[in-house]
């Protein structure tokens, strides 16, 4: 009788996981189908609104989170999971509000709401006592940053009414102080250069659910906020501090290309690759480019996938091995070459080869920057260069040489496991074909 109920179980968690990836497998398709290239507004009540890039953020959202959910079934160590999968939820209902509201003051409400879960999820989860800092640290630098522009956003319904709060109204332009509230405040969450620093002592604390959805989606609440607000500063001539944002952002990417090279644990590295990434996002958003802003677009859809993916193969390795330090993770292609070919899947994705969206975004965007300024080309090219040399530092030293725990006995790696990867690369290398109604 017992060995009857143990395969009725286990028929029914079979099935529950087919019918699982059923579902997943058709929200693919329903993506590739019904993805829409046209930069029309489409009005869905008087409170919301859906275009180009809220459509395509929210589906990464969605993906995202139940990525993170299913992450959150396969570790069996986690208490709570119920409180888990409700923080994710409505993590996620204050991602689809930021990306659908128009109002300004409302934006920013859910911008700023959509902080409570993630540093719940950092404080409940997270695996060192340094956590409680790294909270902190991601909290005050995102406050400290936006407070000025809830003040102008007051400032400006008072001055202007309250119908000017509407993001898709034409508006003038002001001084350069406004400009750099009202773009700065988003540049901490991209993030850039220099305001950078709470994004790797987030990661590093962060379980791996959380920074699949820090680095997922909530990097991505910056541009979207960005795009959003840049009709402040519509005039192109006016806008006269996008040549300090991009001066540092290219040199900022520069810099952190070459603090890649030096890194050692695993995690820092993809951490860092995601600020060097964001350098190319933030120079296209500031020189107001359309094909600039669409291959910004691909950039946060694409790295959304491939950072999150790669977040989870550290983790992985991390858990059979113990250590993120690349001196001990050696050779790992002599003990789980199965695993090293989703390494080498995510990192040519992260450096931008054929066939995934980091290909195309990167075409674009350097297309805009180079044909605003030749000179912008130098400083590509060597992002460009260190970009590829630091994802083959890390993959060759991690999956080459000799194994240093070569007595110790890894556990192999479950179909959950490669089930979460696979939902990553497939759309990372797919939605690539749907590009062609843009071409």
């Amino acid at each position: 009788m017992l060995m009857v109920l143990m395969f009725m179980l286990s028929s029914f968690m079979l099935l529950f996981k087919v019918i699982e990836m059923s579902l997943i497998l058709s929200f693919i398709m329903f993506l590739l189908i019904t993805l829409n290239w046209s930069m029309s507004v489409t009005s869905i009540s008087f409170f919301y609104n859906m275009d180009f890039f809220s459509y395509n953020l929210i589906l990464l959202s969605v993906w995202v989170i139940i990525m993170s959910l299913m992450v959150g079934l396969s570790e069996n160590s986690w208490k709570n999971k119920h409180w888990f999968n409700l923080i994710n939820l409505l993590l996620l209902v204050f991602l689809i509000l930021s990306f659908t509201l128009k109002d300004y003051l409302l934006f920013y409400i859910f911008f700023e709401a959509s902080l409570i879960p993630i540093l719940l999820i950092i404080l409940g989860w997270g695996y060192q006592p340094e956590r409680l800092m790294a909270g902190i640290y991601m909290l005050f630098y995102t406050l400290f940053a936006s407070l000025p522009l809830l003040s102008f956003i007051f400032y400006y319904s008072s001055v202007n009414g309250v119908c000017s709060m509407n993001m898709y109204v034409s508006l003038n332009s002001y001084n350069m102080w406004m400009e750099l509230i009202i773009v700065g405040a988003f540049l901490v969450k991209f993030p850039m250069y220099m305001l950078h620093v709470w994004l790797p002592k987030a990661h590093v604390e962060a379980p791996v659910s959380g920074s699949m959805i820090l680095a997922g989606i909530l990097l991505k609440l910056g541009g979207y906020g960005i795009i959003r607000f840049l009709p402040l500063v519509v005039k192109i001539h006016d806008f006269k501090s996008k040549y300090i944002f991009l001066s540092i952002a290219l040199t900022g990417g520069l810099i952190i290309g070459l603090l890649c090279l030096r890194q050692m644990d695993m995690k820092l590295l993809i951490a860092y690759s995601s600020v060097c990434h964001m350098a190319s996002c933030i120079s296209v958003l500031m020189i107001l480019g359309d094909l600039g802003f669409k291959g910004c677009l691909f950039m946060m859809v694409a790295h959304g996938l491939c950072s999150s993916g790669l977040f989870y193969l550290v983790d992985i390795t991390y858990k059979r091995t113990g250590t993120r330090s690349m001196y001990m993770n050696k050779g790992l292609l002599n003990i789980l070459p199965t695993l090293s070919f989703w390494w080498f899947m995510f990192l040519l994705a992260n450096l931008a080869g054929p066939p995934t969206l980091n290909l195309f975004s990167e075409i674009c965007m350097i297309i805009n920057l180079v044909s605003w300024n030749k000179f912008n080309m130098l400083v590509l090219m060597m992002i460009t260069f260190l970009t590829g040399a630091y994802n083959i530092y890390l993959y060759s030293l991690s999956q080459h040489n000799n194994y240093l725990f070569s007595k110790n006995v890894l556990m192999n790696c479950s179909f959950l496991n490669y089930y979460i990867l696979f939902n990553h690369l497939i759309p990372l290398n797919i939605m690539i074909l749907s590009v062609s109604s843009f071409c």
